[in-house]
């Protein structure tokens, strides 16, 4: 399964999840209320029977699925560029057109399989104008709603909208992580040379070049901090991670070496990145009040960023702690060069260490 096809599944299940439980929501308040009220006919008799319950579940599945293709077919480098405020509307409106295509299609499909034709048109001209106008408005706030909940979830990162939302690292937790660390090479002599403005465009060029490779191998984006960026996985589940990180940091480098007449155009110069990788535990916690995040504490973090520093010194593009090098000794994907035991800044003991380069390539 591809990563966009893994992004546009997460998506529609959320979507549709969140747009069935809302539809229900709306159900069984207002039917609630209202059926003492309610005359007897065509339209209480469907409220009542088991095929409201088909509309309900199937509005949601079929919006949700295509709520991800829509997703998916409008990320573009254009629209991510525009304000938080235009994508959330533009988006909005295409949701509202694809909720308006879903209800129809729905109407088809009860109109041939589930109720005769003149008993449906009976039941939706027995609607009350002011239903049908509450449910409209109802409909395109919860469609606002999930489409803002998921720019918010693309702003914290995959899931950590939810593990906020659970309060998971409200206390501290121990986890296994592995790091990357990324910065930009030459980066004091590229931002004098283009100054503050046009070296700030090329740090947001690169980095959007970034989110596809981060989208494809699961990275979470834990901060950006001028020309760096810091990213982890679990390790505990799978050692694959470990890999991934190391794809990751080839793969943008091959984003940044295709793109290179681009950039040279553009800015004057092409962009290349160093990166620093290490594993081990770590502890989350949640962190802030006025802005909250998800903060990780502990020796691995300084090691991931020493690397980075042993990467200038030695003039590597890639270097990892021994765990990384071991993980990847017997792949043939990967050639691995053992640096010994290697000094690191503010670090009483030295550790072992290993330059990456890629042997074949990275997909």
């Amino acid at each position: 399964m591809t990563w966009k096809t893994r992004l546009l599944v997460r998506e529609s299940m959320f979507t549709a999840t969140a747009f069935t439980l809302a539809g229900y929501m709306y159900f069984y308040l207002t039917f609630w209320a209202a059926e003492d009220l309610l005359k007897p006919g065509v339209l209480t008799d469907y409220l009542r029977s088991p095929a409201v319950h088909v509309e309900l579940l199937g509005m949601g599945i079929l919006f949700g699925a295509l709520i991800g293709v829509i997703n998916r077919v409008t990320e573009t480098p254009r629209l991510r560029q525009r304000p938080l405020s235009h994508v959330v509307a533009i988006r909005t409106a295409l949701y509202l057109l694809g909720l308006a295509f879903v209800t129809l299609l729905l109407i088809v499909v009860f109109a041939i399989w589930i109720l005769p034709r003149e008993t449906l048109i009976e039941m939706y001209t027995s609607i009350p104008a002011r239903f049908g106008i509450a449910f409209t408005i109802w409909m395109a706030i919860v469609v606002g709603g999930i489409n803002l909940a998921l720019e918010v979830e693309r702003v914290l990162g995959p899931g950590n909208l939810w593990r906020l939302f659970i309060g998971r690292y409200r206390r501290p937790r121990e986890e296994r992580r592995v790091f990357l660390f990324v910065d930009l090479m030459s980066s004091t002599t590229i931002a004098e040379q283009l100054g503050n403005e046009s070296f700030s465009e090329l740090l947001q060029s690169c980095y959007q070049d970034l989110n596809s490779v981060v989208l494809r191998y699961q990275a979470d984006v834990n901060q950006y901090v001028g020309d760096e960026v810091v990213m982890s996985w679990s390790s505990d589940a799978r050692d694959e991670n470990l890999r991934e990180s190391v794809l990751t940091s080839f793969a943008f480098e091959k984003v940044l070496l295709e793109k290179r007449d681009w950039y040279v155009e553009r800015f004057g110069v092409a962009p290349r990145f160093r990166s620093g990788i290490a594993v081990g535990p770590v502890t989350v916690l949640e962190v802030g009040d006025v802005k909250r995040q998800i903060a990780f504490h502990g020796d691995v973090l300084n090691t991931a960023a020493r690397l980075l520093e042993v990467c200038k010194s030695r003039g590597e593009s890639i270097i990892a702690s021994a765990a990384i090098g071991d993980s990847l000794s017997g792949d043939p994907g990967f050639e691995t060069q053992w640096l010994g035991e290697v000094p690191l800044r503010g670090k009483m003991q030295p550790i072992r260490a290993c330059a990456l380069r890629t042997a074949e390539p990275v997909a």
